[in-house]
């Protein structure tokens, strides 16, 4: 009983994190369009249809990755990974201090299921 618990909080945690991305480039709707520190030579439109596209992807990816876990599915870890990694690109390349948070739960996940393995893969699947 306990497993179908932590396989749904562990689903939700994602899918809301996921959410979190919603505007990131322009710091949640704080500022007219994206901003980069790296991408310094791009077009103010080209860089926000970067950024949007960026943050859909990751939205999508770590949505994705709630579903399979709720339906058992192995392969959540995997896009869990990726959608962490690509949120830190994209909070690398948009970077405002209100984004140490997200950061943080990036890192969180990465540790989690790269360096401690948990949760185990016969609690939430492969």
């Amino acid at each position: 009983m306990w497993q179908i618990g932590l396989r749904v909080v562990v689903g939700l945690l994602l899918v809301i994190h996921g959410f979190a991305h919603y505007q990131i480039t322009t710091g949640w709707g704080s500022r007219q369009s994206a901003s980069s520190w790296l991408l310094t030579g791009l077009a103010p439109a080209s860089l926000n249809s970067l950024g949007n596209a960026l943050w859909v992807v990751t939205l999508l990816a770590f949505i994705a990755a709630g579903i399979a876990v709720f339906a058992g599915m192995g392969w959540w870890r995997g896009l869990a990974i990726l959608a962490s990694v690509l949120s830190l690109i994209v909070i690398g390349l948009f970077w405002q201090p209100n984004m140490i948070l997200g950061a943080a739960v990036n890192i969180g996940i990465l540790v989690a299921l790269l360096w401690v393995h948990w949760p185990a893969p016969q609690v939430l699947g492969a």
